[in-house]
């Protein structure tokens, strides 16, 4: 969601908080922020499956006026240009505010934005996400230090509604407990999530559950992962299924990540997944198995 609603929607403990809250002040109402995200891949199939390059170049501007304000989002992956969030809002109280534009979906612990993960990966089938994206439509979103909840009506491909219900409960210190749900034409989307944190430590877990509509793929992933974060390194070790209709076996994935903060805006860090089962691709007409992949990461935020 808008900017305002992603800080309480979306993991209170990023790599860089300090860093992703960063501003660059160009006027009284409008700020900028941004990120650029280096990567090395490498993934266990015949032949040559390794990449390096920009995984993804985001800028932001905030323009705030009050009661109104807005967010855009620009985003360069390494070939294309495009807009994520695109919103305006109104601020109808201090708690209760109705945005529009493309908005980012309420579902889903593990962020789209590199800066919101413990990890280079997600957590499930080839390394994707199982939550809607971005789409375009209004929300309206209702926020306080105990709880906040949130409802999005917005466009589908085929010209019908799409729906997003979504409530987090921060009530007590330290621990947090999301659910949401969305219902699509083509598909419909259960979503639990709770993280706690606690001396250093963050423990998440999640179970996501996705109906397709109109044909047999349905899926459901569960999460485990815990996070310890000690001066400026740390270390994140996630555990992962994902069943999916029409495969043989399940995602399994075992992942293990250590981190280090060079400075207030530049983290880097390594990881080793480990594909326990499932991990079949395409190599000509026939399928292959991975049985690892690995990744180095270099993220500078402003």
């Amino acid at each position: 969601m808008k900017r305002q609603l992603i800080a309480m929607l979306v993991t209170g403990a990023a790599l860089l908080p300090a860093a992703m809250n960063a501003e660059i002040v160009l006027t009284e109402d409008l700020a900028l922020a941004g990120y650029l995200d280096m990567s090395y891949t490498d993934i266990d199939l015949p032949g040559d499956n390794s990449s390096a390059g920009i995984s993804e170049f985001e800028l932001d501007f905030n323009y705030t006026t009050e009661p109104f304000f807005s967010t855009v989002e620009l985003s360069y992956d390494g070939y294309d240009v495009n807009f994520e969030t695109a919103i305006v809002g109104y601020n109808i109280t201090d708690e209760l505010s109705v945005s529009a534009g493309n908005i980012l979906s309420y579902l889903g612990w593990e962020t789209y934005d590199a800066t919101g993960l413990y990890q280079f990966s997600y957590a499930y089938r080839d390394f994707s996400p199982l939550y809607p994206a971005y789409a375009v439509g209004a929300a309206l979103d209702y926020v306080t230090d105990m709880f906040s909840v949130g409802v999005w009506v917005g466009d589908s491909d085929n010209d019908k509604l799409s729906y997003e219900v979504a409530g987090k409960f921060t009530g007590i210190e330290g621990l947090t407990l999301f659910a949401g749900w969305a219902d699509d034409p083509y598909y419909e989307t259960l979503n639990f999530w709770a993280s706690f944190e606690v001396a250093g430590f963050t423990f998440a877990a999640e179970y996501v559950d996705t109906d397709n509509k109109g044909y047999d793929a349905d899926k459901t992933g569960y999460l485990g992962m815990v996070n310890y974060t000690f001066d400026s390194f740390g270390i994140t070790l996630r555990y992962s299924v994902e069943e999916t209709d029409g495969f043989a076996d399940d995602w399994e994935l075992i992942t293990i990540s250590p981190s280090y903060a060079f400075s207030d805006n530049l983290i880097g860090l390594l990881e080793l997944s480990l594909i326990q089962d499932g991990g079949y691709y395409y190599e000509g007409e026939s399928m292959v198995e991975a049985d690892y992949a690995f990744a180095a990461e270099l993220i500078y935020t402003f």
